[in-house]
């Protein structure tokens, strides 16, 4: 997968829309792995935080078994790429955050690996779509 070149900007002095062009990048980025992994429209959602301007910017991707998230790093080194697992919709916290690295995914074999890591975790059947 190629990522855009905004998620490996230091944006240690990032205005508004540097922000909203990260969380566009991000929300397509989650929208192609939820495509690879073969899920429902009902089987998912995408849901990028709205907090403070300040805020840093986190996007997620959420079935019921399992959060996939982009979301910037601190100091404003880049993104970091995440999952985790999670018991039904109401779990909104979910357990640890296991890091994946950009360069990996960059990798047909790397990303390939991560899709087939998520579909374990989250129990997502390939052939059913993730239900």
């Amino acid at each position: 997968m190629k990522f855009p070149r905004v998620f490996y900007a230091n944006r240690s002095s990032v205005n508004t829309g540097a922000k909203a062009a990260l969380q566009r990048h991000a929300t397509r980025v989650l929208r192609r792995v939820a495509q690879d992994l073969r899920l429902g429209a009902h089987a998912h959602e995408i849901v990028a935080n709205h907090g403070r301007r300040n805020s840093t910017v986190r996007v997620s991707l959420r079935t019921e078994t399992l959060f996939v998230d982009v979301l910037e790093k601190r100091r404003g080194a880049g993104v970091a790429f995440s999952f985790r697992t999670r018991r039904g919709c109401s779990d909104l916290t979910g357990g640890g955050e296991n890091h994946v690295s950009l360069e990996q995914l960059e990798s047909q074999a790397g990303y390939q690996a991560m899709l087939d890591g998520l579909r374990l975790a989250g129990g997502i059947d390939l052939k059913i779509g993730g239900r």
